[in-house]
């Protein structure tokens, strides 16, 4: 028996409670604004029935209270984390107090006066507006019995007969509400359950194009992608891929990298070790690259170009850091090498800068965009220099071959104080076609290792940096807030920024909740225009959809809101 009344008083217990959360949940939308009527409703009617038009009987404590218990629920946002789960329970008693009791009490206090009357009719009107019917009625209930109680000991039979006749009145507000705030309720069912079906649909769409961007990452370049998406955003799919595929002329900083001594190579190795050495040595810059640049493997050689899409002040500086990148990458891979025995590789480099054709040089059933021209031709004659045993000497293993367009393009990211020139008519050697190229510049391979640091800070930087960016993005805002953001790449190589606008908030509370919350993202602040909280996952790409950008996005939001309401006051 005893374990059958505890499991009644568990049940009973539980379905309590989840009364109360969901009548606290079906008031939330207008609890604030109720809670301020409350503050101003109170004083002002005590003001009115005590020196305007005055009543038998007045309580300024009794208000005072029921303000009290009203002011928490003008501040629901903010409660401690501790004290949430008594927040339903607190609702009820606020609304208890300020309505059904107090209302009664000062009716019965004041002789059942019209005044008091009307109002009491209202207050039960009002009931059924912040709690669902059964709540209400119940609640009136309680509070008529209480007082029904309390008049029949402290007042007399006749007041207790009046009491009764005016509850007849009462209830028609409380019939009438309690179906107007049940329809109310069957309508907001039928709407959280229409939501839920949207975020489901929602939620497999996003994963359908997560997929399908899962996809054309790992076949399509990243900034390819994006440009791609930017353009399908603007003018339709089909518009966008004319427009990636076109053929027009560009400005294009250009790399190319090939092993020297490649065939060599498997007189010490099996196809399948030469064939993951040369994957070890093009990760790196294949992973951290394909956002700046588009990289084209080919067997030992990799090529890749930076074109004026990226502004032409990038251009070669990207291509010049990637290519120290590169240097970098292979530079561990000969380490690893010597220490188990082995050769190390010498890869023949060469950047380049100038006019090429872009487009798409497949069929229209296949996307890969390029890019052919003179000065692709030369990009790779330059890098055969490395052949020579004379460049080879003046240049060293693994150093960088520039051109004099590249030189200049490039001399914000590597003065030309560092660069070696080589006189190749001193030489009486020539660029195999190019017999009037005369002169080119190495970046020894010391001296690219020793920029490694700015190389992969100006690709970070690059990857991060939105001036160029926020004019492609949309704006939008959340609870009034702009924000822009804007997805880069694809599948497990997709990463994404966003700029919130935070100009109404001081910085010191900027950098103390990026500090604490934000320590996961690549985190500045842009003031080019009005003050931008500038967030990016550059550093770290993954499998990214923009479900769960947008859900950052709003959360980020939602904790920022207290400091900037606390500005506002």
């Amino acid at each position: 028996m005893n374990i059958g009344g505890s499991t009644i008083i568990s049940s009973l217990r539980q379905a309590v409670g989840v009364a109360l959360r969901q009548s606290a949940r079906n008031a939330e939308p207008f609890m604030a604004t109720a809670g301020i009527l409350v503050l101003i409703v109170h004083p002002l009617f005590y003001i009115i029935w005590r020196y305007i038009f005055p009543q038998p009987y007045e309580n300024l404590t009794l208000r005072l209270v029921g303000m009290v218990l009203a002011l928490p629920f003008i501040f629901k946002d903010y409660w401690p984390e501790k004290l949430v789960r008594f927040f339903p329970l607190g609702y009820q008693i606020a609304v208890i107090y300020n309505l059904p009791l107090l209302f009664t009490f000062l009716l019965i206090k004041n002789d059942f006066s019209q005044v008091w009357v009307l109002s009491t009719v209202g207050a039960a009107f009002v009931l059924t507006l912040l709690v669902d019917w059964r709540a209400s009625a119940l609640y009136f209930t309680l509070g008529t019995i209480l007082w029904a109680a309390y008049s029949l000991a402290t007042v007399n039979q006749l007041a207790y007969a009046s009491y009764v006749q005016y509850l007849v009145i009462m209830l028609f507000p409380l019939v009438v509400g309690g179906i107007f705030n049940h329809q109310l309720q069957q309508y907001r069912l039928r709407q959280s359950r229409f939501e839920k079906q949207l975020r489901n649909m929602a939620h497999r769409t996003a994963r359908m194009t997560q997929e399908q961007n899962q996809l054309l990452g790992f076949f399509l370049n990243n900034t390819i992608i994006s440009r791609l998406r930017h353009l399908q955003k603007k003018y339709g799919l089909e518009k966008a891929l004319a427009m990636i595929t076109g053929q027009e002329q560009r400005f294009c900083g250009m790399m190319q990298a090939d092993i020297r001594n490649f065939s060599q190579m498997f007189r010490h190795d099996s196809e399948m070790e030469v064939a993951q050495l040369i994957r070890r040595c093009f990760t790196e810059i294949t992973e951290i690259g394909q956002d700046l640049t588009v990289i084209k493997p080919v067997g030992d050689a990799i090529f890749m170009y930076s074109d004026d899409k990226s502004g032409r002040e990038n251009t070669v500086p990207n291509i010049l850091a990637l290519a120290v990148f590169f240097v970098h990458s292979v530079e561990q891979v000969n380490r690893l090498l010597l220490s188990q025995g082995g050769r190390p590789l010498n890869f023949g480099i060469a950047v380049h800068a100038g006019e090429a054709v872009y487009g798409n040089l497949a069929s229209d059933t296949l996307v890969d965009p390029t890019i052919i021209g003179v000065n692709v031709n030369q990009t790779a004659r330059m890098e055969e220099l490395t052949k020579n045993p004379e460049v080879q000497s003046l240049a060293g293993m693994n150093a960088i071959i520039i051109s004099e367009e590249a030189a200049r393009y490039g001399q914000n990211f590597i003065s030309r104080k560092l660069l070696t020139p080589i006189h190749l008519d001193e030489l009486h050697i020539s660029v195999r076609d190019f017999p009037d190229v005369n002169t080119v510049y190495a970046l020894p391979r010391e001296v690219a290792l020793a920029h490694f640091d700015r190389a992969l800070e100006h690709i970070q930087s690059q990857r991060s940096q939105l001036s160029a960016v926020s004019s492609q993005m949309e704006t939008s805002s959340y609870h009034g807030i702009p924000y822009y953001y804007e997805m880069q790449g694809a599948g497990p190589n997709t990463s994404w920024t966003i700029m919130i606008d935070v100009s109404t908030l001081p910085a010191r509370a900027i950098s103390d909740y990026a500090a604490r919350s934000l320590r996961d993202l690549d985190c500045q602040m842009n003031r080019d225009d009005g003050q931008w909280l500038v967030l990016s996952t550059a550093g770290s790409p993954g499998d990214y959809d923009e479900t769960e950008v947008l859900s950052r996005i709003y959360k980020i939001i939602r904790e920022l809101e207290p400091a900037t309401h606390a500005v506002d006051i």
